[in-house]
């Protein structure tokens, strides 16, 4: 018994000294709560890294859509005055005039241009409707701002009578107009794209125009 009695000690002394030595040792300690922190705080910077990260990719991304749909938005704008500039003039713009805009141009010798035929309303052959339907009426190059390409189809015409205000001429200007007037109606499809290939981000709005002979402006 008394034998087992010092064995007992013995053992209960060893767990006393490991213990009081992990206790003790507190450069030991201090080394592991250190790495823990060190952890801790790596995974949330690594956290907060990939969230910043994706939300400059959101916001990137919405940027190029906003852009691309403003550039298309802009094509829609710029139709109306295009068209009534042909009607007007009877020709297409010269570069001077618009210099940052090109136009399908294409023409039989001693012919109009095509895109003056379509605006008119004036038959085209089949050489004038295979480079329509190949070309783009109305384009503009605004490098890193985007591309604007427009299409323009002549869809029909209205024969109004009456006066300015009883057509509806609110739009066109209060009392102008004959007896009898032509509404034109067009079909616009503008297309803005951003970006270079393969990476582009296109947006596309279609809207309808009407143009009344002799009168200033649409709707």
């Amino acid at each position: 018994m008394e034998h087992k009695r010092i064995i007992a000690k013995i053992k209960n002394l060893g767990l006393k000294r490991f213990f009081s030595r992990m206790v003790g040792n507190d450069r030991g300690v201090v080394l592991v709560f250190a790495l823990v922190l060190m952890l801790v705080l790596t995974i949330i910077g690594s956290s907060a890294t990939m969230t910043s990260q994706v939300d400059l990719k959101i916001s990137g991304n919405t940027k190029v859509i906003r852009t691309s749909f403003y550039v298309a938005d802009g094509g829609i704008m710029l139709s109306p005055k295009v068209i009534g500039r042909i009607i007007t003039d009877r020709a297409l713009p010269s570069a001077s005039q618009t210099p940052l805009i090109a136009y399908d141009d294409y023409a039989k010798a001693g012919e109009d241009p095509v895109l003056l035929k379509k605006i008119m309303g004036f038959t085209m052959d089949s050489d004038y409707q295979s480079n329509d339907d190949s070309t783009t009426d109305i384009a503009m190059d605004q490098g890193t701002l985007g591309n604007m390409s427009i299409n323009i189809t002549r869809m029909a015409t209205q024969y109004l009578s009456g006066g300015g205000v009883e057509f509806a001429a609110g739009t066109e200007g209060v009392g102008v107009g004959g007896a009898a007037s032509a509404a034109i109606i067009y079909n616009l499809a503008s297309r803005g794209t951003v970006g270079t290939s393969p990476k582009t981000t296109e947006s596309n709005i279609v809207a309808k125009y009407r143009k009344v002979a002799g009168v200033a402006g649409g709707r």
